[in-house]
C-alpha cells in the first residue's frame, strides 16, 4: 500500500480530530489557489465528509504565507437578505453594501479598492461555506470580483447541489477547479482512531467503525462518542475492542433526519421499506408511484441497486441513514412492512431466491413459522456464510419444538466461527447424544466427533482430550476413515507430534475427488511446515490454494491463505506471507469469522516479529489478546500474551513483558513452547539466562525429538541469542539431515558462525538476513561481526559493520536486544558529522555540501576527514556502505567515485 502524503497527527486543543487522509487534496486545493489561474476552487461531497473542515486547513495554511482570509457562511436565512453574506467582506471600506450589487460603478470602486489591498496585504481569499445557499445577489458580486482578478474564492457544496450561474460561467472561462471530497479509507480511520483515541485500535473494530460510518468523519466520530458513551467500545490489555454493532448517537440521528425530513410520501415509504427489510429485490416494488420514487432516490444516492444472483437489489446506500430511517418506524407499521414484504416474496416465482430473505423478515416481525423452514433457511445463510444469522435462525428452529441433528451440527459450525465455543460444544454433545439414539450413517458420527474435537482444542487448549475422543474412531467407523484421520493428524500437530501426525495421514487410501485431494493437501502441508520439510509444504499449498478459489470449492478460501502464507514465511518469503495472511484476515471480518480472524491475526504477528517490526507485531499481538477476550476463541489470549511477552523482552521493556506474560498459568507455559519460549526471553533479559537457557535447550531437544524440526529450529536459535551458540549450532546442523527449510538451513548457520565468532560469517549471513527482510537477525549478526572485526583488531571494518548494524537496527521498532548493545569502543558520528557524510555518501561534493549548509569547505572536509576515521573507511565510495545507506544509495555513490 503507497503511502499518502505526510500529514500531522496531533490532537488539537481546539477538540478537532487530526486531518488525515487529505493531504494530496489540501495540495491539490493550495496549488490551485496559487497558480494565479484559477478564481474558484469548489471542494464537494457529502455531508459530513469533512468540506469545512478541510476549506479551513486550506485557509489556515495560506494565512499563515501571507494571505489574507475572510469566511462567509452561507445559510437560507441570510439569503433572503441580499448581500448580508457579504458584510465581512466590507471591513473598513466606505462603500454602501446596498448600492454594490446594483450600481456598476460601486461595485467597480470595490473591485478596485479590494485589488489595491491584495497588492499592498497580501492575496485575499473568500471562503464561503455551502455556495448553493448563497445569495444569487452575494454571487453575482463575488463572480464579478473573482473574474477581476480582485479576490480568489474556495468553496464547498454539497454534492447533487447545482452551482449558481455565475460560478458556472468561470468553468467556462477556465478559470474554476472542482474537487470531489471522498470519504476516509479504512487505511485512514486505521491512522485517525489511534490518535483519537490514545492507544492502538484493533483492526476489526477500524473496519467495523469505517463500515458502520461509510468513511464519513462526522459519522465516524458519532459513532466513536457514542460507543465510548455506552461502554461498547472499551480498552482491553491496551487496545481499543467494540462490542456488537456500532451504533448512532442521538445527535447523529437528529442531523440525519434533518435531511431526511424533506422526503416527499413516495420516497418516504419506499425508504421506509428498505429500512426495515434491509435489502428488497426491485420486483417487489410494483407500485408505479414507489417504482418512480426508488429511482430518484438513486439519482440522489440515498439508495443503491447492486446485482444479486441475476436480478437487482435495492438498499439503502448508508448504514446510518438506515439506521436513523428505521428508528422512525414505529413498531406496528415495521411488523406490517415486514410480513407484507413476506408475503410478496411468498408469492413470487423467485420464492426459492428469497428464502433466507422471508424466514429473516418473519423472524423479526415475530411469526417465525414451523422449524423445518426455519432451518432450511439456516442451511442456505451458512452457504453465505452468514455465521450471525446461521445462529439466529438455528436458534429459533430449536426453540419451535423440533431438534434436528443436521440443524445442531450447522448450529455448532456458526457458533464456533463466531467464537461462541462453548455454545458450540453444547449443541455438539446434544447433537452426539440423539446420534447414539439413532444413528444415520458413519460420515455423520464422524462429524460430530471431528466437529467436537475441533472445538476443544479451539476453546482451551484441550487436545489430549480431543485425542482421547478420537481413540479408535478410524477402525470403528471405517467409512468415515478418511476424515477421522485428518483431524488425528491436526490434533497431533497441535501437541508437537508433527511426525505422527503425517504417519496418520499417508493412512488415508481411497478418494480421488479433486475435493478430497485438496483437502488432504491442507492438512498434509501443516506437518510439512513444522517438520521443516518446506517445498512439501509450499506444493500442497499451492495445489489446495488452487482448488480453493474454484467457485464451488469446499474450502473456505481464508484457510488456504492462511496456510500459505505460514509455509511462504518458513521459505523465507515474508512479504507474499504478509500479504496472504492480510487477504485471511479482510474475508475473515467481512464473514464475522472470529476463528480465522484470530488465526490471521496471529499469523500476521508472527510474520512481523519474523521481519524484525516488533511494534507492528506487537499491535497484531494486542489485537489477538483483545478480540479473544471481548469475542472469543478465548484460547488464543495466552497465546497472544505469550509471543507479545517475547516482543517486550526484545525491545527491552521487561516490566511490561512480565506483566502480560502473567496472565498465562504457569502448568500452560510448561505444556506449551510458543509459552516457554516467551517465559525464557522475559527471564533471560530480567537477569536469569542460564535457566532460560536450560528450558530452551531442554525443549529443543524434545520437539526434535518429536520431529517439530522448524520450531526447535527457532528455539534453538533463541538459545545462541541468550548466550548458548555452541550447543545451538550443535541442534540446528543436526536438524538439517531432515528438514530443508531454507530458514533452518539459515539458522544453522548463524548459529554455527555466532559460536566460532566467525567475522566473515556473521557477515555472510548478517547480509542474507537482510535480503530476506528479516531486519533483527540481520542488526544482530552485524553487530556480532563487528565484536569479531574489533577482537581481531580490524577497527576500520568494526566501524563498517556497526554503522550498517545501526542503521538496520533503527527499522526493527524498538528492538533492544545484547548484540544492539553497541559498545563505546567505536566513537559514535555527531549529528553534523553523519550529516555531511551522508550528503557525501550519496554524490555531492564538498562545496556543494558547504553552500547547502551555509558552512566552509574546510569545516566540510575536517568533518569528513573526522568520520573517515571513525567509519574506518578511506574514500567517499565506501561511504554508503558504512552509514547503511540503500542499495540505490550506495550504487549512486559507487558510481559518484569512479568517475
Amino acid at each position: 500500500m503507497s503511502s499518502p502524503p505526510a500529514e500531522s497527527l496531533v490532537a488539537r486543543a481546539d477538540g478537532l480530530w487530526p486531518l488525515v487522509g487529505r493531504a494530496a487534496l489540501v495540495a491539490q486545493a493550495r496549488a490551485a489557489l496559487e497558480s494565479g489561474r484559477i478564481a474558484l476552487v469548489v471542494l464537494s461531497g457529502e455531508a459530513g465528509v469533512g468540506k469545512t473542515r478541510l476549506a479551513s486547513e486550506v485557509t489556515e495554511q495560506l494565512e499563515r504565507e501571507g494571505w489574507r482570509g475572510n469566511r462567509i457562511v452561507a445559510s437560507a436565512s441570510l439569503s433572503a437578505v441580499p448581500l448580508a453574506a457579504l458584510i465581512p467582506l466590507m471591513g473598513a471600506t466606505r462603500h454602501d453594501i446596498a448600492r454594490i450589487g446594483t450600481d456598476t460603478a460601486t461595485l467597480m470602486a470595490f473591485a478596485e479598492e479590494l485589488a489595491a489591498q491584495r497588492s499592498v496585504d497580501g492575496p485575499l481569499l473568500v471562503v464561503v461555506d455551502d455556495l448553493p445557499q448563497l445569495d444569487a445577489l452575494s454571487v453575482a458580486v463575488l463572480a464579478q470580483l473573482a473574474l477581476g482578478g480582485a479576490v480568489t474564492l474556495l468553496a464547498t457544496a454539497r454534492d447533487g447541489e447545482p452551482l449558481p450561474e455565475p460560478m458556472v460561467t468561470l468553468w467556462t472561462a477556465d478559470r474554476a477547479l472542482r474537487i470531489p471530497i471522498a470519504p476516509l479509507s479504512v487505511a485512514d480511520v486505521d491512522q485517525l482512531l489511534p490518535v483519537v483515541l490514545g492507544n492502538t485500535v484493533a483492526h476489526q473494530t477500524v473496519v467495523a467503525l469505517h463500515g458502520a460510518s461509510g468513511g464519513n468523519p462526522l459519522f465516524l466520530r458519532e459513532l466513536v462518542a457514542h460507543a465510548q458513551a455506552t461502554c461498547s467500545l472499551t480498552e482491553h490489555h491496551g487496545s481499543w475492542v467494540l462490542q456488537g454493532t456500532p451504533g448512532g448517537s442521538t445527535a447523529l440521528g437528529e442531523l440525519i433526519a434533518s435531511r431526511l425530513s424533506g422526503l416527499a410520501p413516495a420516497h418516504l415509504e419506499v425508504m421506509q421499506r428498505l429500512a426495515v427489510c434491509q435489502s428488497v429485490p426491485l420486483t417487489h416494488i410494483v407500485e408505479p408511484e414507489l417504482r418512480a420514487a426508488l429511482g430518484e432516490l438513486e439519482q440522489q444516492q440515498l439508495v443503491q441497486l447492486r446485482s444479486e444472483a441475476g436480478r437487482f437489489i435495492a438498499t439503502i446506500a448508508h448504514p446510518q441513514y438506515a439506521a436513523a430511517m428505521q428508528a422512525r418506524v414505529a413498531t406496528l407499521r415495521r411488523i406490517d412492512l415486514l410480513l407484507d414484504h413476506a408475503a410478496r416474496a411468498e408469492a413470487s416465482p423467485e420464492r426459492e431466491l428469497d428464502a433466507v430473505r422471508i424466514a429473516t423478515w418473519r423472524l423479526d416481525a415475530g411469526a417465525p413459522g414451523d422449524a423445518a423452514f426455519l432451518g432450511d433457511a439456516a442451511r442456505l445463510a451458512l452457504l453465505t456464510e452468514d455465521f450471525e444469522l446461521v445462529s439466529r435462525l438455528a436458534t429459533a428452529a430449536e426453540q419451535s419444538g423440533t431438534v434436528d441433528t443436521e440443524l445442531l451440527l450447522i448450529h455448532a459450525d456458526a457458533l464456533t466461527k463466531l467464537g461462541r465455543v462453548d455454545d458450540a460444544l453444547l449443541a455438539l454433545a446434544r447433537a452426539r447424544d440423539l446420534d447414539d439414539a439413532a444413528p444415520l450413517d458413519q460420515h455423520r458420527t464422524a462429524r460430530i466427533l471431528t466437529m467436537t474435537t475441533t472445538a476443544l482444542i479451539t476453546v482451551s487448549g484441550r487436545f489430549d482430550e480431543a485425542l482421547a475422543l478420537l481413540e479408535g474412531a478410524p477402525e470403528r467407523l471405517p467409512d468415515a476413515a478418511r476424515r477421522l484421520r485428518q483431524a488425528r493428524a491436526r490434533i497431533l500437530v497441535g501437541l508437537e507430534r508433527p511426525r505422527e501426525a503425517l504417519a496418520e495421514l499417508e493412512l488415508i487410501t481411497g478418494g480421488s475427488s479433486a475435493a478430497e485431494q485438496a483437502e488432504l493437501d491442507l492438512n498434509s502441508a501443516v506437518p510439512f511446515v513444522a517438520l521443516g520439510r518446506t517445498d512439501d509444504a509450499l506444493r500442497t499449498t499451492e495445489r489446495a490454494l488452487a482448488a480453493a478459489r474454484l467457485h464451488d470449492s469446499s474450502i473456505p478460501l481464508r484457510v488456504a491463505y492462511l496456510m500459505r502464507a505460514v509455509t511462504l514465511a518458513q521459505a523465507c518469503r515474508l512479504d507474499e506471507a504478509k500479504d496472504f495472511a492480510t487477504d485471511a484476515l479482510r474475508e475473515a471480518i467481512e464473514l464475522d469469522d472470529e476463528l480465522r480472524g484470530r488465526q490471521a491475526e496471529f499469523t500476521l504477528a508472527a510474520v512481523m516479529l519474523a521481519m524484525g517490526r516488533l511494534e507492528t507485531s506487537a499491535r497484531w499481538l494486542k489485537d489477538v489478546i483483545a478480540g479473544a477476550r471481548a469475542r472469543g476463541p478465548a484460547g488464543y489470549e495466552p497465546l497472544g500474551r505469550g509471543v507479545l511477552a517475547r516482543v517486550r523482552a526484545q525491545q527491552g521493556l521487561i516490566a511490561e513483558a512480565r506483566q502480560v506474560l502473567a496472565g498465562v498459568p504457569e502448568a500452560m507455559i510448561e505444556d506449551d513452547s510458543l509459552l516457554l519460549l516467551g517465559w525464557a526471553w522475559v527471564e533471560a533479559v530480567g537477569g536469569n539466562a542460564a535457566a532460560a537457557r536450560e528450558r530452551l535447550e531442554l525443549r529443543t531437544r524434545q520437539r526434535m525429538e518429536s520431529g517439530d524440526l522448524d520450531f526447535a529450529s527457532i528455539l534453538a536459535l533463541d538459545l545462541a541469542r541468550l548466550g548458548d551458540a555452541a550447543t545451538a549450532a550443535t541442534l540446528l546442523e543436526s536438524m538439517l539431515a531432515e528438514a530443508d527449510s531454507p530458514v533452518v538451513r539459515l539458522r544453522a548457520r548463524t548459529a554455527r558462525a555466532m559460536a566460532s565468532a566467525d567475522l566473515e560469517g556473521l557477515a555472510e549471513v548478517g547480509a542474507e538476513w537482510e535480503r530476506h527482510g528479516y531486519l533483527l537477525h540481520a542488526a544482530e549478526s552485524l553487530a556480532l561481526a563487528a565484536d569479531a572485526a574489533r577482537r581481531d583488531g580490524r577497527a576500520r571494518d568494526a566501524a563498517q559493520f556497526v554503522g550498517r548494524a545501526r542503521a538496520i537496527a533503527e527499522r526493527t521498532e524498538g528492538a533492544s536486544t545484547a548484540p544492539l548493545h553497541f559498545g563505546t569502543e567505536l566513537e559514535p558520528l555527531t549529528a553534523r558529522e553523519r550529516e555531511i557524510a551522508t550528503l557525501a555518501a550519496r554524490g555531492m561534493a564538498s562545496n556543494d555540501i558547504a553552500g547547502r549548509l551555509f558552512l566552509s569547505p574546510r569545516t566540510v572536509n575536517n568533518h569528513l576527514q573526522s568520520a573517515y576515521t571513525k567509519l574506518g573507511v578511506r574514500r567517499r565510495g565506501e561511504l554508503a556502505g558504512a552509514l547503511g545507506l540503500s542499495a540505490g544509495d550506495q550504487a549512486f555513490a559507487l558510481a559518484d567515485s569512479t568517475t
